[in-house]
């Protein structure tokens, strides 16, 4: 498991996530946004499928079709969900 910090801009708010390194990107971002979703009591504007998840220390885009560990994403990495 990776504890990471995912920043929301639309939401202009931090979150921590523990998540499974093995797991595709893809189905991260879709975790993530129904968790987010459930907490702040809001629904996303928009399709889920299009958001996409940045390593804030590289700037670069995760690809959906890899997993966390392929994106070489470490504990304590700054993400960003856009």
């Amino acid at each position: 498991m990776l504890h990471v910090d995912i920043y929301v801009p639309a939401l202009e708010n931090n979150y921590e996530f523990s998540l499974n390194e093995h797991a595709k990107t893809g189905v991260v971002i879709e975790e993530i946004a129904y968790v987010i979703g459930q907490k702040e009591q809001k629904s996303w504007n928009g399709r889920i499928e299009n958001l996409i998840l940045c390593n804030a220390e590289n700037d670069c885009i995760l690809p959906k079709e890899k997993s966390l560990y392929q994106c070489k994403v470490l504990p304590g990495s700054r993400l960003i969900l856009l």
